[in-house]
């Protein structure tokens, strides 16, 4: 009989557990706390029953026959009547230890045991689960026995194993008292089933008064909002808690979930090589961020395989940041101007591996800014349009950023300045609302240390600490206590 055995925090998920992994027939054999929730061995039925069978078969092998199956052999098994008290005798002793098993089990189920005295611990030990099994099994014969319309005509009996000498080969389908009999066992059968199938109590370490999860979950509701994510977003992430969890692991699921919900690229994107524009409005960082990945490209694969672009040619001195760079990085430098369109300075540099590509900052309603979007939406070369976000900017200016790009068909976005900011949850909430993946993430003006590729887990992590220090400064001031102290 192939037996598995499943750990889980309570027996409701034990129980769900078993039916995903088993089947609808399986069969619990045994359950018992252990430290930090329930254990559960279960098995398939038909082989739960196989096996009892052939374990009742090799009983009947090692013992001896008792007192009335001696005198049936003896008798020859002709006096039916003595035969038929024999039944009605044993079924009521049967029914008496199955009442006693149940409310063994019920008192069991009900009373708390102390964690230290694991033997003590379960619902039905070792020898009464060979009782019951026995009990269960002999039922479930009889039931399949009364499905069968009993013949006319009385049959012989053949001799039947001593462990055994209860069952019969037919019983008399008129016998009311022993149908009723019969009836009240298998009730009680299905009462015993239930207790076992019922959750447990949760075991002390996650036991807390009615009112403290309403109050835990409204405190991780809470700790949410402190890091910057939109009402929308937060109500998502509470959604999908499990109300009966402890404050401390209620954070810890609402945070995995938030990590399974931000879109990233996970990659070096630069590495892949081609033409990536980088568009946002003015202040951002798109300079910085295009010298501190060139930086680091020149570094692994040498100052030829790359050169800069800037179509930035409406302010005074734009580009003088772009071609410091590329003095100090030995790159081209390329400006495109009234007399050098993009498609032609783009077309120049295709014997290049990585072309970076540097924008104005200027709003939709800008009218350069409308010569500057159509510019990037005619080349016919492949390009990727990474939007920068400043961390440090509020919730709408990202917005009206993303709205005014969005038609360029952006492949990613690039957070900036998370060093400068009080939370990360706007743009966090902005990449999944807009499903806009993360490519990279910067946090100083060192070049080219302070960039990295946009990871789930750290961008979590980021978040919860700026919050907390954004949350211990306003402490300090108001003296108070922060939500994040807890955790």
């Amino acid at each position: 009989m192939k037996v598995k055995r499943i750990f889980a925090p309570d027996m409701r998920q034990a129980m769900r557990r078993v039916r995903d992994e088993i089947g609808p027939d399986a069969v619990i054999i045994s359950n018992h706390r252990v430290a930090g929730g329930v254990e559960v061995v279960a098995a398939r039925e038909d082989e739960y029953e196989a096996a009892q069978a052939e374990l009742k078969r090799s009983r009947s092998r090692r013992q001896p026959p008792n007192r009335d199956e001696q005198i049936r052999i003896l008798t020859g098994g002709h006096s039916h009547q003595s035969e038929q008290a024999s039944r009605n005798a044993a079924l009521e002793e049967e029914l008496n230890r199955t009442r006693a098993r149940i409310a063994e089990a019920s008192r069991r189920i009900t009373e708390p045991t102390p964690v230290a005295d694991r033997s003590a611990n379960r619902q039905i030990d070792d020898e009464d689960d060979e009782d019951l099994r026995s009990i269960l099994e002999s039922l479930r014969a009889r039931n399949r026995q009364r499905e069968v319309p009993s013949p006319p005509s009385r049959q012989v009996e053949t001799p039947r194993p001593a462990s055994r000498p209860v069952e019969s080969d037919t019983l008399p389908a008129d016998d009311d008292a022993l149908l009723s009999m019969q009836q009240e066992i298998q009730e009680l059968r299905n009462m015993l089933q239930q207790q076992v199938a019922r959750p447990e109590p949760a075991a002390p370490v996650f036991a807390m008064p009615a009112a403290a999860p309403v109050q835990e979950r409204s405190a991780v509701h809470a700790r949410l909002e402190q890091l910057g994510l939109g009402s929308q977003l937060v109500q998502q992430l509470m959604s999908g808690v499990e109300p009966e969890l402890a404050a401390d692991k209620a954070w810890r699921n609402a945070l995995a979930r938030l990590s399974d919900a931000l879109p990233v690229l996970g990659e070096e994107l630069v590495e892949r090589g081609g033409m990536i524009a980088f568009v946002g409005p003015t202040g951002v960082g798109k300079t910085t961020t295009i010298g501190k990945l060139a930086a680091r490209h020149v570094l692994q694969h040498g100052s030829s395989s790359v050169a800069l672009v800037t179509t930035d040619c409406f302010r005074i001195a734009a580009h003088e940041q772009l071609k410091t760079f590329g003095r100090i990085l030995d790159v081209p430098v390329r400006v495109v101007d009234e007399n050098h369109s993009l498609e032609e300075v783009l077309q120049s540099l295709r014997n290049k591996r990585l072309v970076l590509i540097d924008t104005a900052g200027m709003s939709a309603s800008d009218p350069q800014g409308l010569v500057q979007m159509q510019m990037l939406s005619s080349v016919t070369v492949r390009l990727k349009k990474l939007l920068v976000l400043s961390c440090s900017s509020q919730r709408q200016l990202m917005r009206s950023a993303f709205d005014n790009y969005r038609e360029l068909g952006l492949n990613g976005c690039v957070l900036s300045k998370t060093d400068e900011s009080g939370s990360l949850g706007e743009a966090l909430t902005l990449a999944i609302e807009k499903q806009l993946p993360i490519a990279y993430v910067t946090d100083g003006q060192k070049i080219p240390d302070d960039i990295g590729i946009a990871k789930r887990h750290d961008l979590v992590s980021r978040a919860v600490v700026i919050a907390q220090k954004s949350g211990e400064h306003d402490a300090d001031q108001a003296s108070g206590s922060s939500l994040f102290r807890a955790g």
